[in-house]
């Protein structure tokens, strides 16, 4: 019986551990707002910096834009020219190094310098490059021109993703539901 229990706690852990690669970011919001104080929404021109130049920039800003006007909409607020309520979207994406420290007992022994003298020094080696990046959504009242709430997500972008508009849409779909 002990056996099926470990077996168990490893699937859930695996399963768990298998889940998104990103997380995200405890929100900040003014004393009193409120999101059903708002009826409309629209979107500020989008701040992005870092590795903006990739050939899908621009489809993937649509993607965000799209997931974050569908989970507005479904809490009951309206696109608008003339909006009460302003989204502002940065992005940030940094390629980012992944090193290893080399240890003797693996990467082989020290050198035969001559003179009996061995020469071994430890040093990072690069085994791997990824991106990093960091999505922040303000809610700004446009009355006011003043910020009221703040959220976002963090997280390794795949270098290739089969379903990269379903993990947006996700995260966008947690990083919303945490407005009041």
């Amino acid at each position: 019986m002990k056996h099926y229990l470990f077996i168990l706690a490893g699937l859930l852990f695996l399963l768990t551990s298998c889940g998104t690669s990103y997380k995200t970011l405890k929100p900040k919001q003014e004393a009193n707002f409120k999101l059903s104080d708002y009826t409309t929404f629209g979107f500020y021109d989008i701040e992005a910096s870092g590795d903006t130049l990739s050939r899908n920039f621009e489809k993937n800003v649509g993607i965000i834009k799209d997931a974050v006007s569908k989970n507005l909409q479904a809490r009951g607020l309206d696109e608008a020219r003339d909006p009460s309520l302003k989204i502002n979207i940065a992005l940030t994406v940094k390629e980012q190094l992944q090193t290893r420290q080399t240890d003797f007992r693996t990467d082989g022994l020290p050198r035969y310098m001559g003179q009996r003298r061995y020469s071994w020094k430890s040093e990072e080696v690069v085994v791997g490059k990824y991106r990093e990046g960091t999505i922040l959504i303000d809610l700004v009242d446009a009355a006011n021109n003043k910020m009221v709430w703040q959220g976002g997500g963090s997280g390794v972008i795949p270098e290739k993703s089969a379903n990269f508009q379903a993990d947006i849409n996700q995260m966008i779909a947690e990083i919303v539901a945490k407005i009041p």
